[in-house]
């Protein structure tokens, strides 16, 4: 809806991801892997990690519709809940509160919106002069052109914003087609970007500490960082005004406390986004306030916290748990949550006095050295007594891995395998290591020599190649597939992208059935599993020859070792 009534709108807000777990329509999903297929290069690795993601979720949805009534009422149950589908991005619910507070209107859209090129669509792209595209959710050109050739118009300037607008503005002429690459945190930019509008883009001016480049195809505009360590002073997101828009009740909201982390994981670039190294945060009573604000004017049930760590620091924590309670304010809540915090017994009780119902831990692996690669500063004993507190205490836990970080094998993933055996969580998530982000410490010189770690430096990629002392991304894939079904045959973990949509009211009765029902989604459909099977063994040979066709880079024996299929893992 237009922010104010009787005038036309004139920005276009754009926001979510080509590709994610929200896709409601098959065919458009594969129209955009297409488009994305056209404008990148050397992708199949990225090809080979979607297949993995997509083989739990059609072997699922294909149980689903065969088994039909004779499922049991647990996971029927599980799978009518959609809420976590059904919200917002955060940044469109930022960036159109800052834009009612300019008193610009606006329309909004996401990106399959623009795929689905529909006349809402089509009226929205002729209507609007000035288009917020956010690449939050996008992770590379090759996702970026496609949508740009979707939306470009000879009345249009368009600003590009979000994590990955920072990558793309180091360096280089900018991007053609993309007026203003915006850099840093929209709170300040918003505002320099609608005088901009109001001037009739005639006037760019950067107040300190903001700034200007003006480049060959694009100007980068930098909004400088706040004063202080506090976040306290920035515009609490209109959740109200969203649902206006959207015209329904948001059961769920998300919300953002921190910025950066302090911590400098060798494999994360999150310490370095909105072009800022420092680790911000809001106060606890701030929180409260804006979360009583949230329970008051639109009775939301949770709140989804998409801080890289909530945790911290420890104090704030605390004083915000004895706020909410204090206060009754009687919400349930999602957060990003370090293990060496939850591996304190009264800290995972305090935050579930407090209205904590899920927490999400970055576990990335059982095996003590490759955490130490990782330079990750928590121990397995320290992730072990976290999960083992989680369930204890009655925290859903989901848990993120990475696969083939350097020093990764078949041993340390056997031993990760046997972690996550006896210390089970709720929900996995395992990610293939990734060299997109030129900044991340591992990529440095020092790391690539210590671990003999070669990299594809193709900018037109998700996911570029790479090759250490006992790994390449040829073969890091089938161990995560391996690993994944390992999880699922012997029922020790619950696959996250499978059960998303109904994750937000999972509850520990449920586990049992959905385990069953995920073991028995893989094991009991042999023809469609095998069509898989052909599929990710065509994936492989593609993947082992382009790796091989870069060979001044990969010379490796491994792209072409067939061992990979003699790993075995099995419940003791």
């Amino acid at each position: 809806m237009p922010a104010v009534q009787g005038r036309p709108p004139t920005v276009l807000v754009i926001t979510g991801g080509l590709l994610n777990e929200k896709e409601s329509s098959p065919w458009r999903a594969l129209r955009k892997q297409a488009a994305q297929w056209g404008a990148s290069e050397s992708a199949w690795l990225d090809l080979k990690s979607k297949a993995i993601i997509g083989e739990s979720i059609v072997l699922a949805g294909w149980h689903r519709r065969v088994a039909g009534r004779r499922l049991a009422t647990d996971v029927r149950e599980y799978f009518s809940r959609t809420e976590n589908l059904d919200v917002p991005e955060l940044t469109e619910v930022v960036l159109t509160t800052l834009l009612r507070a300019e008193a610009i209107p606006y329309e909004i859209a996401t990106i399959d919106d623009v795929f689905r090129d529909d006349r809402p669509m089509r009226a929205k792209l002729a209507t609007c002069t000035l288009v917020f595209l956010s690449a939050t959710l996008l992770r590379d050109l090759g996702e970026v052109e496609p949508i740009l050739q979707r939306i470009l118009r000879p009345h249009h300037r368009i600003v590009l914003g979000g994590a990955l607008a920072s990558i793309l503005a180091e360096g280089g002429d900018g991007i053609p087609g993309v007026d203003v690459l915006a850099v840093g945190y929209g709170e300040t930019l918003v505002p320099i970007l609608a005088s901009y509008l109001r001037s009739g883009f005639q006037t760019l001016s950067a107040p300190p500490p903001a700034s200007i480049d003006r480049r060959r195809h694009s100007i980068i505009l930098r909004s400088g960082v706040p004063a202080t360590r506090s976040l306290d002073a920035l515009p609490t997101p209109d959740w109200l005004g969203a649902a206006r828009d959207h015209r329904c009740h948001f059961p769920l909201v998300h919300y953002e406390s921190v910025r950066g982390c302090p911590y400098r994981c060798n494999f994360c670039n999150y310490p370095y986004l909105f072009d800022d190294e420092k680790f911000r945060y809001k106060s606890a009573r701030k929180i409260a306030d804006d979360w009583q604000r949230y329970r008051d004017e639109l009775g939301v049930e949770f709140i989804s916290c998409l801080d890289s760590l909530f945790t911290l620091p420890r104090r704030r924590l605390s004083a915000l748990c004895e706020e909410l309670v204090r206060r009754r304010i009687e919400v349930k809540w999602i957060c990003y949550a370090r293990a060496s915090d939850l591996a304190d017994r009264d800290v995972a009780a305090m935050m579930r006095d407090a209205g904590a119902h899920q927490v999400q831990i970055g576990i990335e692996s059982g095996d003590p050295q490759v955490l130490a690669n990782m330079n990750k500063q928590c121990s397995v004993e320290e992730n072990a007594k976290a999960l083992d507190n989680c369930r204890s205490v009655g925290l859903t836990s989901v848990v993120s891995l990475v696969v083939g970080f350097p020093g990764e094998s078949e041993a340390s993933l056997a031993t990760t395998y046997r972690f996550l055996h006896d210390h089970p969580p709720d929900f996995h998530f395992l990610a293939i290591f990734s060299t997109r982000v030129a900044g991340v410490p591992v990529l440095d010189d020092v790391n690539r020599a210590r671990f003999e770690l070669h990299v594809d430096s193709n900018p037109r990629t998700v996911a570029p190649y790479w090759r250490h002392s006992s790994m390449s991304s040829a073969e890091v894939g089938r161990h995560v597939r391996q690993l994944n079904r390992a999880l699922i045959e012997n029922r020790v973990s619950l696959n996250a992208a499978t059960f998303y949509a109904g994750l937000l009211r999972y509850s520990a009765a449920q586990r049992d059935a959905l385990l069953d029902f995920q073991r028995a989604s893989v094991n009991d459909h042999r023809f469609l599993g095998r069509g898989f099977d052909l599929l990710h063994g065509w994936i492989d040979r593609r993947l082992a020859e382009d790796m091989a066709r870069r060979k001044t880079i990969f010379t490796s024996d491994s792209v072409n070792d067939p061992g990979w299929h003699s790993i075995r893992w099995r419940s003791r």
